[in-house]
């Protein structure tokens, strides 16, 4: 299927650009959301983030983490996914969901996948490995509190994250070299694809590879362990990083060219969307809705005693579902038969809709004047939030 990608499609003046990004550039999602600006032409002044920025990050949006952006007219947008589903309305030229429903699902259920599947191992090549330990936390120490004792902070901070979001996720000495080799499962799936074509669902990149480049670039792509492994084992993948952070639409194929994902080599990766990652939202749910603080996944390949439940990851498996429902009988009949060999789409519905209260959270923009600024608890201040 071929899209057009001519200026006709060009959006008008935008009153809200130019926007600040907030970010850090060792940031999983700050790496996915400045890619996408970039692609797209959308005129932005990257910002790094310190302990001064976060207040008024925390005091707009009510997190703090980055990125999250600030319109030249005084609002406010967060959370990636739907600030790029927000700027996907405002800037058509190349759009990164494909025309056809049935596809344009699939590429938001591999974001979701990448955005927060990936998240562990991830977390298990950056804070693992002594080497990437050291550097990466007195690098983060060293740029937010540039006049504290920066080596003894980033020790501190690296502890922390290995216990927010391994030891206390799930991970055991028994179960690390499972997660540690996700990696290379994923490389399974990226090299022979990208072999084959510049991105994962065809000439241009969707969302898909945006949820995917968020691990694979700031953290897979360049934190020293899984950088060399990358480079070593994913020549391909390690490519089409360097392709899309460098990538502008002027630079594409007139035409957006896009492929059905039926290669032999999309199987494994929709059996674990299947089987494991759909499953483990299904549970996560299950735990928020029974008031758990933690869970025992158990999917077909992984299993993690005591996750941390997440009430984002609540909202993100009620949004796949609205995702889904809204396509016609045909689309969601192409859809099923994709995952059909895999493991299906059960775990998707199973138990129905558990809802997170998240919905209007999640409407951006925030206009600051509307509404009351959050509050910091002391705790919050001088902790922050571990998910960096």
């Amino acid at each position: 299927m071929e899209t057009s990608t001519a200026e006709k499609g060009k959006s008008v003046s935008d009153p809200h650009a130019p926007y600040t990004l907030f970010k850090s550039d060792v940031s999983y999602f700050s790496g996915k959301m400045e890619a996408y600006l970039r692609y797209k032409g959308i005129p932005h002044v990257p910002t790094e983030i310190n302990n001064d920025i976060m207040d008024p990050v925390y005091a707009a949006t009510g997190v703090k983490k980055v990125p999250a952006i600030q319109t030249a007219d005084g609002k406010w947008l967060f959370d990636t996914t739907p600030m790029i589903q927000w700027f996907e309305q405002r800037y058509t030229v190349a759009p990164v969901l494909p025309p056809d429903p049935a596809l344009a699902f699939v590429a938001l259920l591999i974001e979701d996948y990448g955005d927060e599947w990936l998240w562990r191992p991830a977390m298990w090549w950056r804070w693992m490995p002594r080497a990437s330990r050291w550097a990466l936390g007195w690098r983060i120490a060293a740029s937010n509190m540039p006049k504290a004792p920066s080596r003894l902070l980033g020790w501190v901070f690296a502890r922390r994250q290995l216990q927010e979001w391994l030891w206390k996720d799930g991970m055991t000495k028994e179960n690390s070299d499972t997660v540690r080799d996700m990696l290379f499962r994923e490389f399974e799936f990226l090299e022979p694809l990208l072999k084959e074509q510049s991105f994962i669902l065809g000439s241009h990149p969707s969302t898909a590879d945006f949820g995917y480049f968020a691990s694979m670039f700031r953290h897979f792509g360049n934190d020293p362990d899984s950088a060399e492994v990358m480079r070593q084992q994913a020549p391909n993948t390690y490519e089409w990083l360097a392709r899309l952070w460098n990538l502008r639409i002027d630079k594409c194929p007139a035409k957006q060219a896009w492929t059905w994902p039926e290669a032999d080599y999309w199987g494994p990766l929709l059996a674990r969307i299947a089987k494991d990652y759909l499953p483990y939202l299904h549970q996560n749910a299950l735990a928020y809705q029974d008031g758990k603080k933690t869970f025992d996944y158990q999917g077909a390949t992984f299993e993690f005693r005591r996750s941390i439940t997440t009430t984002y990851r609540v909202w993100c498996r009620e949004v796949l579902q609205e995702r889904y429902v809204a396509l016609s009988d045909s689309d969601r009949q192409r859809v099923s038969a994709l995952f059909a060999l895999h493991g299906g789409l059960s775990a998707l519905f199973a138990d129905g809709t558990i809802v997170s209260g998240l919905a209007d959270r999640y409407r951006l923009p925030i206009d600051p004047e509307a509404s009351a600024p959050f509050k910091q608890s002391l705790k919050l201040k001088l902790n922050g939030q571990p998910r960096n």
